[in-house]
C-alpha cells in the first residue's frame, strides 16, 4: 500500500508542478525578448497558456482508451508501471521542451496527462484486491491521499527552489527522477494477486479474501448496464460537480493566492500547500470512521461523506465570492480544500459496493470527465478572468458553488449500497 501511495503521489506531481512554476517561469519570456522580437511568447498568450494547462486533460483522455482493456489482459503491475514511467519522461523532458517551442511543451503535457489517466481508477482497483473488506475505507482513504500528498510536497519544494539560485528547472528533474525510482520498485515489489506475493502469509491471505467471492477466470464488462444504472451515473454527476470544483483549486490555487491574495511566490507555496495536509488528515479520519462506525449503514455512511464534501466545497466557494479580506479568503480557501478529499470516501466507495468487480470501469468513466472538466475549466478560468481582477474571481467561485450543489441533488436519492444483477457472480 506504501508504495503504490508513493506511486499516486509522485504520479500526481508531475502533473501539477508546471500549475506551481508558471509563476517563477518569466526568464524565458526575457530570453525570447532578447532578440528584439515583437510577437507574444506562449507565456504571454493567455489563449496558449490555456491549452498548455488543459494538455494534461487530453493526455488523459488518450491515456484512458487503451486502460481498461490493458488492465484486464496484463494486469495493474505492468500496466501502473508503464503509465509511471510514461510520467517520468514527461517530467524529465519538459525544461528542454520548454527551450523548444510551444508545441513541444503541449506535447509533454499530454505526456503528463498519460501519467495521470490511471490514477483514479488505481484508488478503486488495489482496495478491492488487496483491502480486507473490513479495512476497506482505511485503504481507500490511505490511496487517495496521493492526491493530497503531491500537493504538500510539490507546491512548498517548488516555491523554496523557484526562488533559489537554480530555478524552475531542476524541480522537473527531481520529480522525474524520483518517478523512475518509485515505479521501478513497484514493478518489483507489487503483485496483481495477494496468493502470489511472497510476504503475504496464509493467515493475512485468509483476512484479505474473507467474505470476497472468488473470482471465476475473465469477465466481460458489462458496459451497458453500468451505464444506465441509476445509481451509478448519479455518483458520476456527484463527481462532475466535485472535479469542476476541485480543478479550479488544484489549477488555479496558486495563481488565485499570488495574482489576487499577494502572496510572494514561496508564500503561496505554503499556502497552497497547507490545505491539503489538512485535507489528508480529515480523509484518513474518515476513512477510519467509516470502517469502525458499523452502527450505520454503508449507504448512510458514503452519502454522509458526499454531502458533508460538497456542502462544505460550495460554502467556501461562496465565502471567497463574498469577501474582500485576504485572511477570510484564505481560510475558505484552506476549508474548501479540506473537505474536497472526503468525496473519494462517498463516491468511490459507492461505486466499489455498487459495481464490485467491475469498479474499474466506473472508475475509468470519472476519470475520463474529470479529463474534461480539466480541459474546460483552463479556458473557462482564461474567459472568465482575463484580467485576474478580484471580481473576475468572485463571479468565478459564484458559478462553481451552484454548479456543485445542483449536480449533488440526485446523489442521496437513487444511489445504494446493493450490489447490481450485474455485479453477482455466479
Amino acid at each position: 500500500m506504501i508504495l503504490s501511495l508513493l506511486c499516486m503521489t509522485v504520479g500526481q506531481m508531475n502533473s501539477l508542478t508546471f500549475n506551481f512554476t508558471v509563476i517563477c517561469m518569466q526568464d524565458i519570456v526575457e530570453d525570447y525578448h532578447k532578440d528584439n522580437r515583437t510577437d507574444l511568447h506562449w507565456m504571454e498568450d493567455p489563449s496558449q497558456k490555456s491549452f498548455i494547462f488543459s494538455g494534461v486533460a487530453i493526455g488523459a483522455v488518450i491515456g484512458l482508451i487503451p486502460l481498461v482493456p490493458m488492465l484486464d489482459q496484463i494486469g495493474l503491475r505492468i500496466t501502473f508501471t508503464l503509465f509511471g514511467l510514461i510520467s517520468a519522461a514527461s517530467s524529465l523532458l519538459f525544461p528542454l521542451a520548454v527551450s523548444i517551442d510551444f508545441y513541444a511543451v503541449f506535447f509533454v503535457r499530454i505526456l503528463q496527462g498519460i501519467g495521470t489517466s490511471i490514477l483514479y481508477t488505481v484508488v478503486a482497483y488495489i482496495p478491492g484486491i488487496w483491502a480486507p473488506k473490513n479495512e476497506m475505507g482505511t485503504f481507500l482513504a490511505v490511496l487517495s491521499c496521493g492526491f493530497q500528498l503531491s500537493n504538500i510536497i510539490c507546491m512548498p519544494v517548488s516555491g523554496i527552489l523557484c526562488e533559489s539560485e537554480y530555478g524552475w528547472r531542476p524541480i522537473y528533474y527531481i520529480f522525474g527522477s524520483l518517478t523512475v525510482l518509485v515505479y521501478v520498485a513497484f514493478f518489483f515489489f507489487y503483485s496483481d494477486a495477494p496468493k502470489n506475493h511472497f510476504h503475504v502469509s496464509p493467515k493475512e491471505l485468509s483476512m484479505i479474501c474473507a467474505e470476497k467471492k472468488p473470482k471465476q477466470g475473465k469477465e466481460s464488462v458489462p458496459y451497458r448496464a453500468i451505464c444506465s444504472d441509476k445509481c451509478v451515473l448519479a455518483t458520476w454527476l456527484a463527481m462532475c460537480g466535485r472535479n469542476v470544483a476541485f480543478y479550479v483549486l488544484i489549477l488555479y490555487g496558486p495563481t488565485y493566492l499570488r495574482e489576487v491574495l499577494h502572496f510572494d511566490v514561496k508564500g503561496t507555496g505554503w499556502a497552497a500547500a497547507l490545505p491539503f495536509v489538512s485535507c489528508a488528515a480529515v480523509k484518513f479520519a474518515s476513512g477510519q470512521l467509516t470502517d469502525r462506525l458499523t452502527m450505520f449503514s454503508e449507504k448512510t455512511k458514503f452519502i454522509t461523506c458526499t454531502l458533508i464534501s460538497m456542502i462544505g466545497l460550495a460554502f467556501g466557494f461562496m465565502i471567497m465570492s463574498l469577501t474582500t479580506y485576504r485572511t477570510i479568503a484564505q481560510i475558505s480557501y484552506t476549508f474548501a480544500v479540506t473537505l474536497s478529499g472526503i468525496t473519494i470516501m462517498g463516491t468511490i466507495k459507492c461505486l466499489q459496493l455498487r459495481c464490485q468487480q467491475h469498479v474499474h470501469f466506473a472508475t475509468a468513466v470519472i476519470a475520463f470527465m474529470a479529463c474534461i472538466w480539466q480541459f474546460v475549466v483552463p479556458l473557462g478560468v482564461g474567459y472568465l478572468c482575463p484580467n485576474n481582477t478580484p471580481e473576475d474571481w468572485s463571479f468565478l467561485f459564484i458559478i462553481v458553488s451552484v454548479i456543485v450543489i445542483v449536480a449533488n441533488i440526485p446523489f442521496p436519492f437513487l444511489t445504494t449500497a446493493e450490489p447490481a444483477d450485474y455485479a453477482k457472480r455466479q
